[in-house]
């Protein structure tokens, strides 16, 4: 178990750091889980947790399996477990996750949808639906 902020919490350990100062654009994929103090414009695919620190950004779709946003992320969301805007956190976007906790001071600037455990096939296809919905003429 990690202290996060102060608490104790579940997250795997980190096993990579995007750190301050550094900027990446692209996607990313791993298998373990993730701290970034840095930026990230482009898709994560992480099959670990997510730590974005207060000076971290992430502009671009998520799919993890537990998110901490300290900083700021823009784009839509998907965590199998728990999603946490921190009191200096900022969310735009929708998120669907199984558990939603906003300290006091953090913001969600979009919609939440809570579910139970998330897999991230379901929601895939829950988006593409969504997606042909929209797009249909009357």
């Amino acid at each position: 178990m990690s202290i996060i902020f102060g608490r104790k919490k579940a997250y795997q350990d980190i096993e990579s750091v995007i750190a301050h100062g550094v900027e990446i654009k692209g996607d990313i994929i791993s298998q373990g889980s993730l701290r970034i103090d840095g930026g990230v414009d482009g898709k994560l695919n992480i099959k670990g947790d997510v730590i974005l620190g207060e000076k971290g950004r992430i502009k671009g779709e998520v799919k993890v399996d537990n998110l901490i946003v300290a900083g700021r992320v823009e784009g839509n969301v998907v965590a199998s477990g728990r999603f946490e805007i921190t009191a200096n956190g900022y969310f735009k976007g929708e998120v669907t996750c199984s558990i939603l906790t906003i300290e006091e001071g953090g913001i969600l600037d979009g919609s939440s949808r809570m579910v139970g455990q998330v897999t991230k096939p379901d929601f895939e296809a829950r988006q593409t639906a969504k997606r042909q919905q929209e797009n249909k003429t009357y």
